[in-house]
C-alpha cells in the first residue's frame, strides 16, 4: 500500500472512530488539546501523523494501535468505498431519532 493511500484509509479510520463516539473534531480540541484543524486534516488523509500523535490517537478513541489499523488486516477485504459507507451510516445512526432507528432496522432486517 502506498503512503498516500495509507493516509487516506487511516483518516477514515479516525472519522470512524470519532463517530462512533458521537464527537465532532471541534470536540478532539476541546476535550483532547488536538487542534481541529490539523485533526481535520489527518481525517482527510492530508498529513503523516507522527508516532506520538498516533499514541495520543489510541487514548481518546480507547484503541489499540493494531485497532487504530485495522484496516491493514491482509483477511480484512474492506474497500474504501466500503469503509467510506461505514462511516456514513454511523452519521446517520448518530443523529437518528427512535422513530428512524426502528425504519431503518426495518429496512436493514429486509435486505439481510
Amino acid at each position: 500500500m502506498d503512503n498516500e493511500l495509507l493516509k487516506k484509509r487511516l483518516g477514515i479510520r479516525l472519522k470512524e472512530l470519532r463517530l462512533a463516539k458521537n464527537l465532532k473534531q471541534e470536540d478532539i480540541e476541546k476535550k483532547h488539546g488536538f487542534n481541529y484543524r490539523y485533526y481535520g486534516r489527518l481525517e482527510r488523509g492530508e498529513i503523516n501523523p507522527s508516532l506520538e500523535t498516533l499514541n495520543k490517537l489510541c487514548e481518546i478513541f480507547d484503541v489499540s494501535l493494531a485497532a487504530l489499523f485495522q484496516f491493514l488486516n491482509p483477511d480484512d477485504k474492506l474497500s474504501t468505498e466500503r469503509e467510506s459507507i461505514s462511516v456514513k451510516v454511523s452519521q446517520i445512526l448518530n443523529n437518528a431519532g427512535a422513530a428512524k432507528l426502528k425504519k431503518i432496522k426495518i429496512f436493514l432486517d429486509d435486505i439481510l
